[in-house]
């Protein structure tokens, strides 16, 4: 789908979708924005202009999600062999899978900001170290021991989708790419992941976000065992960098894009301050885990008990995120009580 002249908004499957099935659900949840449980699809962006050819993320790797993006490309009048750069906005396996198999292909240069790329190799070249520190980080956080093992799992079920490589150029934010006649500036916007791009280009007023802003649901922002920080203090900050772009085009890697930043920037923010004083609620007196807590908070997507493990894991995480950040807030406190981490109102 054509955006404006010169960039275009493709569309590569997850692998339990077909091309045809993720673009009809593309066109209904514009339609009819509704909260679906797990995402159908990764939006791409084709940057042709001057003779470049520039890819933002890719997908998956399967031969379905390939295919669906050598269609979309040859829609444009371009082959996956013509790209000359691919921008990773994060190296979630659903943004980053197709990497390799696009390098083989096209000997593209791989951009991708420092802090993703640090995890590029326990993830996806060596998993199994991470697997065991993902184990131990749920029980501490008060997953039954029945529960963490599959928990800590994750997406490791669908790491044969990823063709994982190296990136040839790492960014850390405020870089400028020229292609053909656009400017685009590398912005760093830390929290779904600690290494998030987004890519503003201010003379076409065009901001594509990745998963940092979307249009109807939020990301995920979430403590895991290679976390250190406040993820969650990190998003919130992050969109503070982008209310005051000039933004007519917002294009972000799921959903359906939007021409509304600032009023999303908003929606977001508050959903969060609601999230935070929910969650608060959630502590008992004498201290709750992150498994406590995520038990006891309202999910859209139904109960914490009747997750998949790796929706399970997610919402430990998140809620982990959301405490982490009332801790730095100064309202809630935190202390280890034999292996076990509780969290304790102040």
């Amino acid at each position: 789908m054509k955006i404006l002249d010169g960039i275009y908004q493709l569309l590569t499957p997850f692998p339990q979708f077909t091309y045809e099935d993720a673009k009809m659900l593309r066109r209904q949840l514009e339609e009819h924005p509704r909260v679906t449980k797990g995402l159908p699809y990764v939006l791409p962006y084709m940057i042709k202009d001057g003779g470049d050819v520039v890819l933002v993320d890719c997908g998956w790797n399967t031969d379905s999600a390939y295919a669906a993006l050598e269609e979309g490309m040859r829609e444009h009048g371009s082959h996956p062999s013509e790209i000359s750069q691919l921008f990773i906005t994060h190296v979630h396996p659903d943004h980053y899978g197709m990497a390799g198999r696009l390098k083989r292909i096209a000997d593209c240069e791989i951009i991708i900001h420092e802090k993703d790329a640090d995890f590029i190799k326990d993830r996806y070249f060596a998993p199994k170290g991470l697997t065991s520190e993902m184990s131990d980080f749920m029980a501490m956080n008060g997953v039954p021991s029945e529960s963490s093992p599959k928990m800590a799992q994750g997406s490791m079920g669908m790491i044969d989708k990823v063709a994982p490589v190296p990136p040839d150029t790492e960014v850390k934010g405020g870089e400028v790419f020229k292609v053909g006649d656009f400017d685009f500036e590398v912005i760093w916007t830390p929290g779904h992941s600690p290494g998030h791009i987004v890519l503003y280009e201010p003379n076409r007023k065009v901001l594509m976000t990745g998963d940092h802003i979307l249009p109807t649901i939020t990301p995920n922002v979430s403590i895991h065992a290679q976390t250190h920080g406040s993820p969650l203090g990190d998003y919130m900050r992050s969109l503070r960098k982008l209310v005051d772009l000039d933004v007519e085009y917002v294009l972000p890697a799921h959903e359906f894009d939007t021409r509304e930043l600032q009023k999303r920037i908003r929606e977001i923010e508050e959903h969060h301050l609601i999230r935070l004083d929910e969650m608060l609620a959630c502590v008992d007196r004498g201290g709750s885990t992150a498994w406590e807590v995520a038990g006891r908070v309202k999910w859209a997507t139904g109960k914490l008990e009747d997750f998949e493990p790796h929706m399970q894991r997610a919402a430990v995480g998140e809620t982990l995120a959301h405490l982490e950040y009332l801790f730095e807030q100064g309202r809630l406190a935190k202390v280890m009580r034999g292996k076990t981490l509780y969290w304790l109102p102040v």
